[in-house]
């Protein structure tokens, strides 16, 4: 078995999500909740994983793919393209995070994810619209109005104050 980067990554993830879990036992409740519904998703997910990325390093390396994480290549492209991708997955990134910053979660989390499905996935609109949709509902349902979480304020508040007024569920 080789130690690859991704193995040494998930064993790292499973390692934290086992001591948040750890630690989080015998907290009251109210206090751990948090911790324990996302440690131990976390926790199983990683240690699947775990197994898989250990399975996977033990075959011998053929073929031309070459393992990058998110980033899909092989040894055919050129150092050109491979930059140009990851300068569009950071490009991507650093939009949301911006994006989040100045107009809000509520606005940039489904704009984001339709724009993102749409033009760099370059999914049809019948399945951008309804993963958009569905991952909305998910946020506002589970984020703002079952845990409610304390959003960041935006620098520039107005759309999604105007956003709130229009839909007053969202608090």
């Amino acid at each position: 078995m080789r130690a690859t980067p991704s193995l040494l990554f998930t064993l790292f993830v499973a390692v934290v999500a086992a001591a948040m879990v750890y630690t989080a036992r015998d907290w009251p409740m109210g206090t751990g909740l948090f911790p324990l519904s996302v440690g131990v998703p976390v926790l199983v997910m990683a240690l699947i994983q775990l197994v898989m990325d250990a399975y996977r390093s033990m075959k011998p390396a053929g073929g031309q793919e070459r393992e990058t994480g998110d980033l899909q290549v092989d040894w055919t492209m050129s150092a050109a393209e491979v930059a140009a991708r990851g300068l569009a997955f950071a490009g991507w990134l650093l939009g949301m995070f911006f994006g989040i910053l100045l107009i809000g979660f509520f606005i940039t989390v489904p704009v984001f994810t339709l724009l993102y499905l749409r033009y760099q996935a370059k999914e049809g609109w019948t399945l951008t619209l309804s993963l958009t949709a569905i991952m909305l509902v998910f946020f506002v349902g589970v984020f703002d109005q079952i845990l409610h979480i304390h959003w960041l304020e935006p620098v520039i508040s107005g759309p999604e104050n105007f956003l709130r007024v229009l839909m007053p569920w969202l608090g």
